[in-house]
């Protein structure tokens, strides 16, 4: 198979792990504005879907490793390893948040309500965390749009400069306390998300004649 069709499917394949993973907790899922009584009530209802929610989360992040290693390949250096230290960051973020809620789901019966509220709103702040990974991601691909010969169309460094942009914005969610700005909420699951996939998208489409190229 061709490096390019990998990457495709990869990528395909671990955005799907994503929104899977997110599907299947549905609406009710617990918020950083939950009481430490409705997270005991949710992980004991929902337990199955937590743990469902974690092993999506190993899945999306083995994609991640690949796209990070494929598109890296064909990047200069030093913006390669900026580029690959990004998406690791990114990965190992993706697990933690998975163990926790894996690890929320086991008994959570025994926990009292403060030590639940507590252990669900660490895995909560992955969403103004995973910025600097995301930010790094961007950065590399900024520094190739620059320059006197770049090496990115115009088209992706705009991308990546709105991407880098909309990441660093979204920091301040480490800050909110409900709503659109909290931490785990709508600015970081969605519009972060969307505009993150989009990016993604961009990056791929630029890798895959050049992954081809480096393969023969």
């Amino acid at each position: 198979m061709q490096p390019s069709r990998i990457l495709l499917l990869n990528i395909l394949a671990a955005g799907a792990f994503y929104v899977a993973g997110f599907a299947v907790l549905g609406s009710g899922y617990p918020t950083i504005e939950s009481s430490g009584r409705e997270v005991i009530e949710w992980f004991s209802h929902n337990g199955a879907d937590a743990r469902i929610y974690a092993w999506t989360a190993a899945f999306f992040s083995l994609g991640l490793a690949i796209f990070a290693a494929q598109v890296a390949a064909v990047m200069p250096k030093p913006q390669r390893y900026i580029f690959f230290a990004g998406v690791l960051g990114f990965a190992i973020t993706a697990q933690v948040q998975g163990w926790f809620w894996a690890g929320l789901s086991f008994h959570p019966q025994g926990l009292d309500a403060a030590t639940a509220r507590t252990l669900f709103q660490i895995p909560t702040y992955w969403g103004p965390l995973i910025n600097g990974s995301t930010m790094t991601m961007a950065v590399a691909f900024i520094a190739l749009g620059f320059g006197r010969k770049p090496i990115i169309p115009r088209w992706l460094t705009g991308l990546s400069v709105l991407f880098f942009v909309e990441q660093a914005i979204e920091t301040v969610t480490v800050f909110g306390r409900s709503g659109f700005i909290a931490p785990g909420g709508p600015m970081n699951v969605y519009l972060g998300g969307i505009i993150g996939f989009l990016w993604v998208a961009g990056v791929v489409r630029w890798a895959m004649p050049r992954v081809d190229q480096q393969a023969h």
